[in-house]
């Protein structure tokens, strides 16, 4: 968690299909974040502190990724 309470976090989420396809989905979704800037509107807010999530489902499992922006 942002130790920042103005601090920002970004979450896509993807469903994966097969197990071993939770990885390649989980880093889909941090792509997604990144070439789609979602993070921009939260920097036009003036947020600096951002977390970018990228979170795949498989069933009732799931894996996530995450990364300072």
């Amino acid at each position: 968690m942002p130790e920042d309470p103005d601090a920002g976090i970004v979450i896509e989420v993807k469903y994966a299909k097969e197990m071993k396809k939770l990885d390649a989905a989980c880093e889909t979704a941090m792509a997604q974040i990144k070439d789609k800037r979602y993070d921009e509107a939260l920097r036009d807010e003036g947020r600096c502190d951002i977390l970018a999530y990228g979170i795949a489902f498989c069933r009732k499992r799931c894996r996530v990724v995450g990364e300072k922006l």
